[in-house]
């Protein structure tokens, strides 16, 4: 019986306060849509000829769908990252890596990069209200 409370005290706050993965993948989206980072795609990104990339790490779902110009983003691990770049003849230098996504209740906080070489630091803060997220600060660059 203690053994079944201890294992209720941790696993309900876990699953109250968890992120559903469809939280995570709206808030990604609306960073990589942001108005702010719109000046630092370059002309081979836009047009679909250089695939963009999210770098996966623990913060981010498996199952993530998110799209840019009209183009699903790959999501890849490091290892994956680095086989692609055997196989691929052009550049791959078009990856996010999401350093912090701090949830609370009814706000997140991110902090990512984009870009391996020439770094765009992207900040961006969101609060959801009936059931959208929406930006209340951000910047890229």
């Amino acid at each position: 019986m203690k053994k079944l409370s201890l294992l209720l005290a941790i696993l309900i706050p876990t699953v109250f306060f968890a992120q559903s993965s469809r939280d995570i993948n709206t808030v990604i989206q609306k960073t990589i849509d942001l108005h702010a980072l719109k000046k630092h795609f370059n002309e081979a990104e836009k047009a679909g000829e250089t695939p963009l990339i999210i770098l996966n790490d623990d913060k981010i779902p498996n199952n993530l769908i998110v799209f840019k110009f009209n183009k699903r983003v790959k999501i890849m691990t490091p290892a994956q990252l680095e086989t692609f770049k055997g196989i691929y003849k052009g550049s791959l230098d078009s990856y996010f890596v999401f350093e912090i996504m701090e949830f609370t209740e009814d706000t997140v906080k991110i902090k990512a990069v984009f870009r391996k070489s020439d770094q765009i630091a992207i900040n961006v803060s969101m609060k959801k209200e009936d059931k959208q997220w929406l930006v209340t600060e951000s910047s890229a660059g």
